[in-house]
């Protein structure tokens, strides 16, 4: 039996509690959203093979995949002020340790460990979502949270490939590194956590139980499965976009990398507008505008997959333009969806058990699409992701359906 808490008078604004948690989104993500951009420093400096490049990436999903779920029950457990303070520090020190070692499987490793502190930024914040905005607003709101995912981006392939021309990766990895900490740290102390999300002191087995009862939510379940096949096509963005205007389009890596900026200012754009319309043009649904977002991300990479040296670059723009808005631009959304049906009380292990699946989504797609482009080619693997995009359509059909049933047996009498 769940235990709702009462809802307080807020102690303090609602968008400082975004901001702050937006803020601490962009430190976490500086490194993870911009490996893409400093996948060529690490390719030259290691001699690398292109299915080791989507190591780099899918690595430091391994660990989240792993501890996502544990960080989606600590943060339930000792509430989200805490566990952004553990986890940003976790991280930074991670990525200080990655740059102090010229080894690439040890690089991997502290990689790895610095995805499993990267595990707790999403459910950290999630609970202040839900309890500080009503559910008409929060689907923008969690939007704007998540923008700080992309304006990492943005930030990120503006300051560390020039941190990296002038000295190296390695400065790169610590200036990451020191911001993710600090940023982290600072946002933890400025947010004013209300009581009733201080955490709730209850047993391990308790938490296990609350856990494997959420994880059976056919709502969940489905909208995972439209989540995998979209965050799949994320990382193989962030991973392969720049890589991919190199070596198809003929262009050299700073307007390659400029190419990968502008994908990123368009997924703010497209995280603060997918949330909008699933408040407003969509009613409030979370599935539906994941169906169309799976269509238009699938029409929008086979456009990719047919890029040569001779495609324009206005339509190279467009193009990267296009595929931030819609592919990365979900990402929000889905986040509150999770987050909804865990409620206030369980938000955090919700988002736990779904991002478990997302960042197992997350570890492969790199890795296989690498795999991909090495046997067949960077046309043959974009067009086998746009299918892959394809298929996300229907369990979020199913989802809706599905959610429109469990609204209609849980009216008020």
């Amino acid at each position: 039996m769940l235990r709702i808490r009462p809802h307080n008078p807020m102690p303090e604004s609602r968008y400082e509690v975004l901001a702050l948690f937006a803020g601490a989104m962009v430190a976490a993500s500086l490194f993870i959203v911009s490996t893409g951009t400093i996948a060529p420093f690490l390719e030259s400096a290691f001699a690398l093979p292109q299915s080791q490049l989507g190591l780099i990436l899918s690595v430091q999903f391994v660990g989240s995949m792993f501890a996502t779920a544990a960080a989606g029950a600590l943060t339930d457990r000792f509430g989200d002020k805490t566990v952004l303070l553990w986890s940003g520090w976790f991280m930074g020190i991670a990525l200080v340790c990655a740059s102090l070692i010229h080894n690439f499987y040890w690089v991997l490793l502290w990689l790895a460990l610095y995805g499993i502190g990267y595990a707790s930024v999403t459910p950290a914040g999630s609970h202040a979502i839900v309890f500080f905005f009503k559910k008409q607003d929060r689907g923008f709101a969690m939007g704007v949270r998540q923008c700080g995912v992309p304006l990492a981006g943005v930030l990120g392939s503006a300051i560390l490939p020039a941190v990296a021309i002038h000295f190296n990766y390695q400065w790169a990895l610590a200036t990451a590194g020191v911001v993710t900490a600090l940023t982290c740290s600072l946002a933890s102390v400025l947010y004013r956590e209300p009581a009733e999300l201080q955490g709730e002191r209850v047993s391990l087995p308790g938490m296990l139980a609350e856990m494997l009862q959420i994880a059976r939510d056919a709502r969940l379940i489905l909208i995972s499965l439209t989540s995998m096949a979209l965050v799949s096509v994320q990382m193989v963005l962030l991973a392969f976009l720049t890589l991919t205007v190199v070596h198809e389009a003929g262009y050299s890596i700073a307007p390659a990398v400029g190419i990968f900026t502008l994908s990123q200012i368009a997924a703010i754009a497209g995280r603060m507008s997918w949330g909008w319309s699933s408040d407003t043009i969509f009613g409030g649904s979370r599935a539906l505008p994941l169906a169309v977002a799976c269509i238009a991300t699938a029409a929008i990479v086979f456009g990719i997959s047919w890029m040569t040296p001779h495609t324009p670059f206005w339509a190279v723009a467009l193009l990267a333009a296009a595929l931030g808005f819609t592919a990365e631009g979900w990402f929000g959304v889905g986040v509150i969806a999770f987050a909804e049906i865990g409620g206030e009380e369980h938000s955090g292990s919700a988002l736990g058990v779904a991002l478990t699946w997302v960042f197992f989504a997350a570890f492969a797609a790199p890795t296989l699409f690498g795999a991909l482009v090495e046997v067949h080619g960077y046309p043959f693997a974009w067009r086998a992701v746009a299918i892959l995009a394809l298929a996300g359509v229907v369990p979020a059909l199913l989802a809706s359906a599905v959610a429109h049933r469990w609204a209609e047996n849980h009216q008020a009498p």
